[in-house]
């Protein structure tokens, strides 16, 4: 739920009959409602100082691709810009519901989306200009003083994932740190059963989750290789524990000291396959941290 300039209000989570409904409230309308809980900051109209307005850009190398306005909101994080470009918001899963978790249906991103529809953004991007399919996966600033970067809106919501891409990852880091306040803090999803670290010593779960996009944590019991892919296991459970593969750039990072990682709290994100048990695939170092205290450290 972007924050709007141009408008004087609050973004709210707002419980009606049980359910939590994401608005954007007006001043005056945030004086009349009821039972709401606000996630993000009061928007005041008052230019912040050039120390403040440097504070929301992305620690990370993005080049313009130019300004539009938003037209249309087609999923969760696919947009159509008033120039016709279809644009993928990159670096973030914004997963829909999952009511097989726990009952919870949690926020959907595609509602906090539309709060931001008919706005003016810039596009930058850090990969190809368009895929195959003639969509864009870039980065969106909301115009104004300063700009509002919409991944790290969600992801600062509880509404997104941070997910590092094989040529859009150098956002990542911020991202990532974005994240880890949100599950601290309870924001969003976070609050609720759709957004979770899934333990590794609980294969069934992770398998419950095949095709959605994971964080799986646990102590890496084992290392083996197997040509070019290296395979970490996280229990003595051969026929259906859960497993995470590096393929690619993530196993040459591990290929010289992989079984430096025995014995240590690995986390890996990315989506869930299952082979004989669930498991992950990692291609990208930034897939797998090796987690010391709160926060986990990127394979170096």
């Amino acid at each position: 739920m972007p924050p709007v300039p141009g408008n004087s209000g609050i973004w709210c989570v707002e419980w009606w009959a049980g359910s939590k409904v994401p608005r954007f409230i007006s001043a005056s309308g945030f004086r009349k409602a009821t039972a709401a809980v606000c996630i993000l900051a009061v928007l005041v109209a008052a230019s912040p100082s050039r120390g403040q307005q440097g504070a929301t850009a992305p620690a990370c190398n993005l080049r313009s691709a130019g300004e539009s306005a938003i037209a249309t909101v087609t999923g969760p994080q696919t947009l159509r810009l008033a120039d016709g470009r279809m644009i993928r918001l990159a670096e973030i899963i914004a997963a829909p519901p999952l009511p097989q978790q726990g009952g919870d249906t949690g926020h959907d991103a595609t509602s906090y989306l539309k709060g931001a529809l008919g706005k003016k953004v810039e596009v930058k991007i850090g990969g190809a200009e368009r895929d195959r399919y003639g969509v864009t996966n870039a980065h969106l600033f909301v115009a104004g003083d300063p700009p509002l970067w919409l991944q790290q809106q969600l992801v600062s919501a509880g509404i997104a994932l941070a997910a590092p891409q094989a040529d859009n990852k150098s956002c990542f880091a911020a991202l990532r740190a974005a994240e880890a306040i949100a599950r601290a803090e309870r924001r969003g999803n976070w609050g609720t059963a759709v957004f979770k670290i899934l333990p590794a010593s609980e294969p069934r779960l992770v398998a419950n989750l095949v095709q959605t996009y994971q964080i799986v944590e646990g102590v890496a019991k084992g290392v083996a290789r197997s040509g070019s892919r290296i395979t970490l296991t996280f229990s003595d459970d051969k026929r259906f524990g859960f497993r995470a593969y590096a393929e690619g750039a993530a196993a040459k990072r591990l290929s010289g000291d992989g079984t430096a990682i025995v014995g240590k709290m690995v986390r890996i994100r990315g989506w869930v396959e299952r082979k004989a048990g669930p498991s992950i695939t990692a291609t990208l170092p930034e897939q797998v941290e090796v987690v010391s205290g709160e926060e986990g450290a990127i394979l170096r």
